[in-house]
């Protein structure tokens, strides 16, 4: 009997978020069973945990990936740096190894409610969908702006959509090499590690399409225009479409009122629904092992002191060479 090939998410997290991979992951399959998720490990396992806590998930250290530059990126990048940094690198593993019709990248902090069969239709005519931030102007003078946006990025890199084909791997590779060694989190240089690379996607690479359905990637940069309300039990975004998934970036669990640490436009009290959806995440990721997860320390990535200014420029220049300035 003639098998079809695989459907696969994946995300990448060290093992402090791993509570919230698992979240995310087991969301995605109450909505789309069919689908494998791989944990790709920015970090070593090291005898702190089993991969079988994860299962059905599977979990990759992404020393198995074998990316050549890895040593030099793993000393290079700051935490943050270096998950952004390996998402390409995972989907090539992944295409080349399991060969799946459909890739999809997801951040760890997201959580699915609805099917996801909507996206899989934007797949059908189109090689790879991303999300914008946000569609319609703001000009309140909250955070984020719009230069807020332009600077790090038009389209939200928590969340990629691929069919596995030439125009994929040709995008993949060209990501691939650039986060090598400008995934950088320095907005006076123009880098916003991953993300703003996506600008150029759909100018570099045919058949991009930008998902237009308000139920994606909800999140605290457009629910200016995304209202949510709750009709039959679901829960809609502008009463049109439903909530397919919510993108829980910059959420405290030690400052569970407020929305996210990077919005000033919003007070979370003000959005039941919302709120609601927080609440009822925050426990499943505590029940996960939130608590155990979020203290481990990563391997790699250690902490690096940032320097500033023409010191940060040169240093940046020189580090592929092994030398590094410091001020004195």
């Amino acid at each position: 009997m003639m098998h079809s090939p695989p459907k696969i998410a994946y995300t990448i997290c060290s093992a402090n978020h791993l509570a919230y991979a698992k979240t995310m992951a087991d969301s995605l399959l109450q909505v789309a069973p069919e689908y494998m998720v791989m944990i790709g490990l920015a970090d070593r396992i090291n005898n702190r945990f089993s991969v079988d806590e994860f299962l059905p998930h599977q979990l990759i250290e992404v020393e198995q990936l074998a990316i050549p530059a890895f040593g030099s990126m793993s000393r290079q990048y700051t935490l943050i740096e270096l998950n952004c940094a390996m998402k390409p690198f995972l989907a090539q593993y992944i295409l080349d190894r399991e060969q799946p019709d459909i890739l999809l990248y997801i951040d760890a902090d997201i959580f699915f409610y609805q099917s996801i069969a909507p996206i899989e239709a934007v797949l059908t005519q189109n090689a790879i969908a991303i999300t914008p931030h946000f569609f319609t102007p703001i000009n309140d003078g909250a955070l984020p702006m719009e230069r807020d946006v332009l600077r790090s990025g038009i389209y939200n890199a928590g969340f990629i959509a691929m069919k596995n084909n030439a125009i994929t791997q040709s995008f993949l590779q060209w990501w691939a090499e650039r986060l090598t060694n400008q995934c950088y989190y320095n907005f006076a240089e123009g880098m916003a590690v991953d993300q703003n690379w996506l600008n150029l996607v759909p100018l570099f690479f045919e058949n991009v399409a930008i998902v237009q359905h308000k139920g994606c990637n909800v999140a605290y940069w457009n629910l200016h225009e995304r209202n949510l309300t709750v009709r039959n039990h679901a829960v809609c975004v502008n009463e049109t479409e439903l909530l397919i998934f919510l993108h829980i970036s910059g959420y405290k669990f030690e400052t569970p009122h407020i929305l996210s640490k990077h919005q000033t436009r919003f007070q979370l009290s003000e959005l039941p629904v919302l709120q609601n959806l927080l609440e009822n995440y925050r426990a499943l990721v505590n029940k996960n092992g939130y608590a155990r997860y979020c203290q481990m320390p990563c391997f790699f990535a250690r902490p690096i002191k940032k320097s500033t200014g023409i010191m940060a420029f040169i240093n940046r220049v020189l580090q592929p060479l092994g030398i590094k300035i410091t001020n004195t």
